[in-house]
């Protein structure tokens, strides 16, 4: 399952025209990534499971609804830190996990495909526990699969994958393999360069992101 979010929001389909502007300053990059992961955390609550809780008031008591699942927001470094602490400032509770990632040897000619090449992974345990990946980019999937692979085992009651701009390719390729992923993104491209790259996409978002 995937969900355009610029489609049912303006406030989204305009933090991801801020990001793509390359007159957008790398402090405003950042904030607007941290935007986009507020929002998107908004629209990943409606797939959590929820119960009903109640408070006191001055004059009596209230019901509210609260979620019951155990959340892991997991960050793909370096691009993924600003737009996680926005997820986080909406699910305060949640657990962290982060995992540092980098693309290796294209394996294909047309940029569909890459070895991934891992430096460090730090993630809890996620049996029955509801698991929130961010990555800005989606692009061809290369290594939102390797990390769908190393969760594998963990069954984890929930898969969200949150991206502030996706390739159309890499949905559909997760998908074919995990098609009980949600997959929550604030806008869809529908190309992918002979370089593996997002077009029109933002350019690479650590970079902009972190002024480098």
């Amino acid at each position: 399952m995937w969900v355009n979010a610029s489609e049912t929001s303006f406030l989204i389909s305009e933090a991801v025209g801020k990001l793509r502007d390359k007159q957008t300053s790398a402090a405003s990059f950042r904030i607007t990534l941290k935007r986009i992961g507020n929002f998107l955390a908004y629209e990943a609550s409606k797939y959590l499971e929820t119960k009903t809780s109640s408070v006191e008031t001055p004059l009596g008591v209230a019901n509210f609804d609260e979620h019951k699942d155990e959340v892991v927001v997991i960050s793909i470094l370096r691009a993924a830190l600003p737009m996680s602490e926005g997820v986080l400032e909406a699910l305060p509770d949640a657990a962290v996990g982060v995992i540092s990632t980098s693309r290796g040897k294209m394996l294909e000619n047309d940029g569909t495909d890459f070895r991934i090449d891992c430096a460090y992974i730090n993630i809890p345990f996620l049996e029955d526990k509801v698991a929130i990946i961010v990555d800005p980019m989606l692009a061809s999937g290369s290594t939102m699969l390797f990390l769908l692979k190393q969760l594998e085992n963990q069954k984890p009651k929930k898969i969200i994958i949150l991206s502030a701009i996706a390739a159309k390719y890499g949905i559909e390729r997760i998908l074919q393999h995990y098609p009980e992923v949600s997959i929550l993104a604030g806008a869809i491209d529908p190309i992918l360069n002979e370089k593996g790259y997002i077009v029109p996409g933002l350019g690479d978002a650590g970079d902009r992101a972190f002024n480098t």
